[in-house]
């Protein structure tokens, strides 16, 4: 019988899903007293319309021996759920056939580290006040970028960053103070209470998540994470992240594969906690800020850049390298998609200049990315600078625009040699 289940919802991420089935296998839960513990692993698969051949075939593989290494043959199992319902909903399809006293719900799209899972285990077992148990999370299996701590939505956040677009001096200082935030949760080396938690990865008593409600099904994608977060602290527990448990999450592969259903599914999300959470005055807030933020007659007044001109480092399938003004013992690199740093990762790190190493660079997409740095040596917390970059390699592979661009780049660098040649 398992002692722990592991919930995964699969959505176009086969490949990804694999891998975390095959790394579960290798670095699976353990008892207290260091002997492998009984567990199970359940994949939903919701309804997932593009898969390369062999790929489920792939997956049940590893779902078979993982059954076959706990020598039970429930242990590993692949259900097709026959509709997209939503994280939310696929993930309560595989809680309904779990067997397991501790349940880890889990994204398709990350790796289990050796540790990660034992860590979190004797944490939740031993702290009688946490409610769910959650990793440090990283961008990347060298640990060096740190994926952001999530912001709880609230009435005081949507208001800011409603006025934010108006005024570039209350964005700035906004976004400094969640990069604080954030550096504080990125350095944390004791269990620290967080406001929020990342779905991507906790743990928790099933006694505790059926207790409180399990998943909110009618959320399609995103925020049921954060309503879930409001309902274990309403019920007076803590969301506890655990120092020495290290996640490496590769970041939304499923949204990336199909951008406006995330888009869509996300805002009728947001929409939905609102209105949860803050009934009339949360919903018409949403409607205040939509026309704000759309209405021509303020088009004037938005600020385009939010935050001041950036360096541009043009579009490029290399690897992006932000030059300093001096050198720093210690400074905080933030990378985002979005202008503002609303929702960045982190870089800690040193000296006059910085560019992503081979085990990020493998994480970056076709997309847009802004850079801010912080210089934070000897306490301070001083902007360096702000850099935009547009990435033309997607996931170590060049896109077919990268190497349009490549090839006309080498043609005009021919050109020029042969110039200077005659």
């Amino acid at each position: 019988m398992p002692e722990l289940s592991v919930l995964i919802v699969n959505y176009n991420t086969w490949r990804e899903c694999i891998g975390a089935v095959r790394t579960l296998r290798e670095h699976g839960p353990t008892r207290p007293d260091g002997s492998p513990m009984p567990f199970e692993c359940i994949v939903v698969d919701n309804c997932s319309p593009m898969r390369e051949p062999g790929q489920r075939e792939a997956l049940e593989k590893q779902l078979r021996l993982l059954a076959e290494e706990q020598g039970d043959p429930r242990a590993g199992r692949l259900i097709m759920h026959d509709e997209n319902g939503g994280y939310s909903k696929g993930m309560n399809l595989a809680f309904s056939h779990s067997r397991g006293r501790w349940i880890l719900v889990s994204n398709p799209d990350l790796v289990f580290t050796p540790g990660l899972v034992p860590r979190l285990q004797r944490h939740l077992e031993n702290d009688p006040r946490a409610g769910i148990v959650v990793p440090k999370g990283f961008w990347d299996i060298g640990f060096s970028g740190r994926l952001p701590p999530n912001t709880l939505p609230t009435i005081r956040d949507l208001i800011v960053t409603t006025f934010g677009a108006f005024s570039r001096r209350l964005s700035r200082w906004h976004a400094r103070r969640l990069a604080r935030s954030w550096v504080r949760v990125w350095l944390a080396e004791q269990p620290l209470a967080l406001p929020m938690m990342s779905g991507c990865l906790f743990l928790i008593e099933r006694d505790f998540f059926e207790s409180i409600g399990r998943f909110d099904e009618r959320y399609p994608l995103y925020y049921e994470d954060a309503d879930l977060s409001v309902k274990i602290r309403k019920a007076g527990r803590t969301v506890t992240q655990v120092p020495d448990a290290e996640l490496a999450h590769f970041v939304n592969r499923s949204g990336m594969s199909d951008p406006e259903i995330m888009w869509s599914r996300h805002d009728a999300s947001r929409q939905l906690y609102y209105r949860k959470w803050y009934g009339r005055l949360g919903k018409w807030l949403l409607k205040w800020q939509h026309w704000m933020w759309s209405t021509p007659r303020l088009a004037r007044l938005r600020k385009q850049a939010p935050h001041g001109d950036f360096v541009d480092l043009g579009a490029s399938a290399e690897r992006p390298v932000l030059e300093l003004p001096r050198h720093c013992d210690r400074c905080l690199v933030l990378m985002s998609l979005d202008p503002r740093f609303y929702l960045s990762g982190g870089m800690v790190v040193s000296g006059d200049r910085w560019t992503p190493d081979d085990d990020m660079w493998q994480n970056f997409h076709y997309a847009t990315f802004f850079y801010k740095v912080y210089d934070l040596t000897d306490g301070r917390f001083e902007e360096l600078g702000q850099w935009r970059y547009r990435c033309l390699s997607h996931l170590g592979q060049v896109t077919e625009e990268g190497r349009e661009q490549l090839a006309a780049a080498a043609a005009a660098k021919g050109e020029v040699g042969q110039g200077a040649g005659s």
